[in-house]
């Protein structure tokens, strides 16, 4: 898998990865990830 770095899904892995991250947080990257993952994968 491609690894991204910075711009909005990549602070999205970032978000999700750390494991101080708030719940919210993690749920809106989330989502994120998993409609950029829909789009362009």
């Amino acid at each position: 898998m491609v690894i991204h770095h910075g711009g909005k899904v990549g602070g999205a892995a970032k978000t999700l990865a750390k494991k101080d991250s708030s719940k919210t947080a993690k749920s809106k990257a989330g989502k994120t990830l998993a409609n950029h993952k829909a789009k362009s994968h």
